[in-house]
């Protein structure tokens, strides 16, 4: 992907800073351009600012993303570029037997990444974890082994670590800070082991409350 390095001589507002640091957020996470109704989505769940407010900050969603640091074909219209093609759960299955075909059994995030970049009409990351709750999951429904730098278990523990430290309803950003200060697993590998912060959340939480009820 190419990026474009904001020159010094741009000055942004605090306000749209936070926005340029929302859609870098959500590239990052997804390893895309973040369409809109993409970061709508994510939005809502992260607490970052609405898609409506940052074009009235930027004049357009193709310009966000411009000042974010990602190029958008000029010749193309901004309805086109938000335009998405949907996969049922059959073609997602299908093309991940063709990257086991291409590439072998083991799958990580980044390697179906690179895969897809020569592949025609290859579902992203978002779609397959759209469609089926979690990029493991999908793996496992396609009989792939998901090859990951950490077990749940030890995903599980450092959130624990994070929210017995920060506090409950940890937010997305704040355990990112966190991982970044002790070194601990990343906000990405948390999402494709849970699917979604809020689950991830939830999940951690709910361990907490039950291991205080039987301390009790």
């Amino acid at each position: 992907m190419k990026q474009r390095v904001l020159t010094s001589q741009q000055a942004w507002t605090d306000e749209q800073l936070e926005m340029i640091q929302a859609i870098q957020a959500l590239g990052e996470l997804i390893q895309d351009r973040p369409r809109r109704t993409i970061y709508r989505r994510y939005a809502i769940e992260h607490g970052w600012p609405q898609p409506e407010t940052i074009i009235r900050q930027f004049g357009s969603w193709p310009e966000a993303l411009s000042a974010a640091g990602y190029e958008w074909h000029i010749d193309q219209q901004p309805e086109e570029l938000e335009r998405a093609p949907k996969y049922t759960k059959d073609e997602i299955l299908k093309s991940f037997h063709r990257y086991a075909q291409d590439v072998g059994s083991t799958i990580t995030l980044k390697k179906y990444q690179i895969w897809r970049k020569s592949v025609h009409h290859a579902p992203s990351h978002y779609h397959i974890v759209k469609m089926f709750g979690s990029w493991h999951d999908a793996c496992t429904a396609a009989g792939l082994e998901a090859s990951v730098t950490y077990s749940k278990a030890e995903l599980a523990a450092s959130l624990r670590q994070a929210i017995e430290e920060v506090g409950f309803s940890l937010s997305f950003e704040a355990y990112r800070e966190w991982a970044k200060r002790n070194n601990k697993p990343s906000t990405k590998a948390l999402l494709h082991r849970y699917g979604s912060w809020s689950a991830a959340i939830h999940a951690i939480e709910s361990e907490i409350r039950i291991s205080k009820q039987h301390a009790q």
